[in-house]
C-alpha cells in the first residue's frame, strides 16, 4: 500500500507539472502568439532548468501537442452545451457553427493553434486531433438530418456543401481576429455578419 501511496503521489506531482506547463504555454500564446512558446520560457517561468522540463516534454512538438488535444477538448465541451436545446439538423448544425467562432474569440491563441498553421513543422497526434473530427461527425450527422426532414437539399449532405460551411465559418472567424482582435462576438464587424453568410449558406441548399 505504501508503494502504491508513493506511486499516486509521484503521479500527481507529475500531472502538476505538466498541467502548469501548459498553463504557462497558454500565456505565451494569449501574450505573443503561437509561434512564441519554447520551453526555455516556460522553463524560466517555472524556475526551472530546461533539461528538466523535457523530462515531461520530450520535445516542442510534444508540448504543442498537449496544448492542440486540450484546445480542442475545450472547444468541443463548447459546442456540445450550445448545442443543448436546439433541434437536431439545421438549427443544431448553424449553432455549432456559431458557438464554434465565439469560442475561437474567447481564445484566439488556441484557436489559431487549432484552425492555422502558426507553428512550422507542427502536425497534432491522432489522439489530439481526435476531438476535431468528432465535431465534423456531429455536422455531418446534421446535415443527413436536415435533408431528410427537408430543411436542405440532397446536395448538403455531401463533403462539398460540409467544406462550403467550414469556409463560412472559418473565413469569418478568421477576417475577426485579422482585422479586430480585441472586438466581442457580438460587436465585432465580421462576427456581426456571420448569421447573414449563414443563411447565405443555406438559401444555397434550399430544397
Amino acid at each position: 500500500m505504501a508503494t502504491a501511496y508513493s506511486s499516486s503521489r509521484r503521479s500527481d506531482r507529475r500531472q502538476t507539472t505538466i498541467d502548469e506547463a501548459i498553463g504557462h504555454a497558454r500565456d505565451i500564446i494569449a501574450e505573443q502568439g503561437a509561434g512564441a512558446v519554447s520551453i526555455s520560457e516556460i522553463a524560466r517561468r517555472m524556475q526551472m532548468r530546461p533539461p528538466s522540463l523535457y523530462k515531461y516534454f520530450p520535445s516542442l512538438n510534444a508540448l504543442y501537442d498537449s496544448l492542440f488535444a486540450e484546445g480542442n477538448v475545450e472547444l468541443t465541451r463548447y459546442v456540445d452545451d450550445a448545442r443543448i436545446g436546439h433541434e437536431p439538423g439545421l438549427d443544431r448544425l448553424l449553432e455549432q457553427s456559431r458557438a464554434i467562432v465565439r469560442w475561437s474569440m474567447t481564445e484566439p491563441g488556441l484557436a489559431a493553434l487549432l484552425f492555422w498553421r502558426p507553428v512550422p513543422g507542427f502536425e497534432p497526434s491522432d489522439a489530439a486531433f481526435a476531438p476535431a473530427r468528432a465535431l465534423v461527425d456531429q455536422a455531418r450527422e446534421d446535415l443527413a438530418t436536415a435533408v431528410m426532414r427537408g430543411e436542405l437539399s440532397p446536395g448538403a449532405d455531401s463533403e462539398d456543401a460540409l467544406r462550403l460551411l467550414t469556409s463560412v465559418v472559418s473565413g469569418i472567424g478568421s477576417q475577426q481576429m485579422s482585422n479586430e482582435p480585441g472586438a466581442t462576438y457580438e460587436s465585432g464587424a465580421y462576427t456581426r455578419l456571420l448569421d447573414d453568410a449563414l443563411q447565405m449558406w443555406v438559401r444555397h441548399f434550399t430544397p
